[in-house]
């Protein structure tokens, strides 16, 4: 061995040894703040909350926690059933508001065309109608923040629109080509769940309901109590396109059409009480005869309400199987501003059956898409192919554990009303934007009927309307000129629903679309 290095050895060991000493006391303190975090944590707060802990306070570069958080919560949320939900703070108001049935607002709706917002509805006596702006006028700025031509959607465009009742917003508004600055104080603006009430024929009347809210019993009393005056003995309840919300209104509306004594619905959990609904109160409309109409797109508290009345014979439903949402969830709000829809129990019918479709915990995708597997697969043309346990009502009435509700009489999707032209038509908002500006054109001519049903019936389109939507649709590969008769007619009287709407809402809309829907028309046979 060389000499140097046996002479400088010693040393080098000494600085060794001393490095080892070092690096141990580094180890054993960082153990020992790790045992310290660890006891800290331990009898408080979880596994997980221990890591965004760590991350927040030890990680090397700095991080947005609060969006780690939400990631973390959605990703243990997306392994539970498909309707447990996170809703993040920033939606969270949005989603409370339309089960509230109200929000803050200056009370238009509008439609945003070519990246400008156009007014397409004002509220009467509403902040937007006191301060005059009317429908066709254009929204560039709210207070100093340039909207027209920025592609603002959504949730931004809502940001700066709504606001706490009270407060006070400027406007700069294009009214007929002319710039003004209006003033609006926002206030409380209704969020209906009746989307149309009417007599569809002597003695037959017509409600509809796009969902549960804490103002939707109300809605309907008002509604069956104002039917009733007209003259209504018979009636069509249409939860089309309903995808439920708060259970206690759909009950409440059970128990209107039910007699004292009947089961409305069931909930067991493994957590909960099981709970029964049962009737109690003499109902607005307990004796006349009743139509129920579902498709594929109406869920929840709709299941329950069309499942109590089929169980307990009461009416018949027309239309196509439900989707099949049985599972209760309750809203639980977080520390951090967002809330948690979990799940904690399951509806059953009064004759015991689930609604739930089946599932598999964390393919939320699968579940979505079973939709489309039933047009696929038929279901929704000529009969469903789902019906497994029977169940039998007191009437002899044989029903079956389906996943949702199967109505009494199945009415096919025609799917020749729908080409493929047309519904690209409708995914790229084509239509709706080509309609509004038909309806500024033709406003003086439009206003001149009296009612929906008198423009639905005499009301005819001008041939150079149809000619133009068929050139604008085709700057987007959209081909119109080759559909089916039967395709266009129905298009046509879409327009019309949309005409009719920008002047008696949706009820307008409905009265004139539903004189084609099979359906509906189906309703009324059975009825008449």
């Amino acid at each position: 061995m060389n000499k140097k290095i046996q002479v400088w050895l010693p040393l080098l060991l000494a600085i060794v040894m001393a490095i080892g000493m070092l690096a141990g006391y580094q180890l054993q303190h960082n153990l020992n703040w790790q045992n310290r975090t660890a006891t800290r944590f331990t009898n408080a707060n979880s596994s997980l909350q221990q890591v965004m802990d760590l991350i927040n306070y030890k990680y090397v570069d700095s991080m947005a926690i609060d969006s780690i958080e939400s990631d973390g919560i959605e990703a243990v949320v997306n392994r539970l059933d498909p309707h447990s939900v996170y809703i993040p703070p920033a939606t969270l108001g949005e989603v409370n508001a339309d089960l509230q049935g109200n929000f803050s607002g200056i009370g238009i709706e509008y439609q945003m065309i070519n990246d400008t917002l156009n007014v397409v509805y004002v509220l009467e006596k509403g902040p937007s109608d006191r301060a005059g702006i009317k429908t066709g006028d254009q929204l560039i700025k709210v207070d100093t923040i340039n909207i027209a031509g920025s592609a603002k959607r959504g949730v931004d465009l809502r940001k700066y629109l709504r606001g706490k009742a009270g407060s006070k917003v400027q406007v700069t508004v294009l009214h007929e080509g002319k710039s003004k600055v209006v003033e609006i104080t926002r206030g409380n603006i209704p969020l209906p769940s009746l989307d149309a009430a009417y007599m569809a024929t002597p003695g037959i009347g017509y409600i509809r309901l796009n969902k549960f809210a804490e103002t939707t019993y109300h809605e309907f009393m008002d509604a069956a109590t104002g039917l009733q005056a007209k003259g209504m003995k018979k009636m069509i309840l249409d939860l089309r396109g309903n995808g439920g919300g708060l259970l206690e209104q759909a009950t409440n509306i059970a128990d209107e059409l039910l007699a004292d004594g009947k089961v409305i619905v069931k909930t067991k959990g493994n957590h909960v009480k099981t709970r029964e609904v049962i009737s109690s109160k003499p109902g607005i409309f307990e004796q006349g005869e009743l139509v129920i109409l579902l498709d594929e797109f109406s869920a929840s508290a709709s299941e329950v309400l069309a499942g109590a009345l089929q169980d307990n014979d009461r009416g018949t439903i027309v239309g196509r199987r439900s989707f099949g949402k049985g599972l209760v969830q309750e809203q639980y709000n977080l520390a951090n501003g967002g809330a948690l829809r979990l799940t904690v129990a399951r509806y059953y019918t009064p004759t015991g059956r689930s609604i739930q479709k089946p599932y598999t915990a964390g393919n939320n995708e699968k579940y979505r898409e079973e939709i489309l597997d039933r047009f696929h697969n038929g279901d929704n043309y000529v009969t469903d192919t789902v019906h497994t346990t029977n169940f039998v009502t007191k009437g002899g009435k044989k029903l079956y554990d389906a996943g949702g509700i199967s109505p009494d009489i199945i009415i096919p999707f025609d799917s020749g009303t729908l080409p493929r032209a047309v519904a690209h038509l409708y995914g790229q908002n084509v239509l709706s934007d080509y309609v509004f500006n038909v309806f500024k054109e033709q406003r003086d001519v439009l206003r001149k009927y009296k009612s929906p049903a008198e423009l639905g019936s005499e009301y005819n389109l001008p041939a150079s309307t149809w000619q133009g939507l068929v050139g604008l649709a085709k700057q987007d590969s959209i081909q119109l000129g080759t559909i089916s008769a039967k395709a266009k007619q129905d298009l046509e009287l879409r327009m019309k629903a949309l005409l009719a709407r920008y002047i008696w809402r949706n009820v307008g809309y409905f009265e004139v679309l539903n004189n084609n829907d099979s359906i509906y028309r189906k309703a009324l046979e059975v009825l008449k």
